[in-house]
């Protein structure tokens, strides 16, 4: 019998994150760079301090992106998929980040249940090979 795989099959592991006290600015020009939406931040001994949003950080701010960041949930990296996909839908929560013996493993996004479920969809109805005609 197979098994539902553990969200550490499916993260983006070791996520790009960010000090607590980085400068609004600098988070935006590294976000921006690395094409990435969301970003963990991290204070001392690396705890999680939350997620800053690109869509919601300010314009030209001098503060640090600590004061932007907000809580999403934080699951271990044992959890089933199917485990995570509930915790996100019952509170509407665009991704989660990922730990592995309390520090940060990875995130798991909206983006990434999205590639998810393609592929999934595309298993069961792959080309068998024949001479199917559009």
């Amino acid at each position: 019998m197979r098994r539902i795989p553990r969200i550490s099959a499916w993260m983006t592991a070791f996520p790009w994150h960010l000090d607590a006290d980085t400068p609004v600015s600098e988070a935006r020009r590294f976000m921006q760079e690395h094409q990435i939406h969301h970003v963990p931040i991290t204070g001392i001994d690396q705890e999680l301090l939350g997620v800053a949003d690109l869509a919601t950080l300010p314009l030209g701010s001098h503060e640090v992106v600590a004061g932007f960041a907000r809580m999403v949930p934080i699951l271990n990296a044992t959890m089933r998929i199917d485990e995570v996909l509930q915790v996100m839908a019952k509170g509407h929560h665009p991704l989660v980040l990922i730990t592995h013996q309390q520090r940060l493993a990875g995130i798991f996004t909206w983006t990434d249940v999205c590639r998810l479920f393609a592929e999934h969809l595309r298993k069961p109805f792959a080309p068998s090979g024949g001479g199917d005609v559009a």
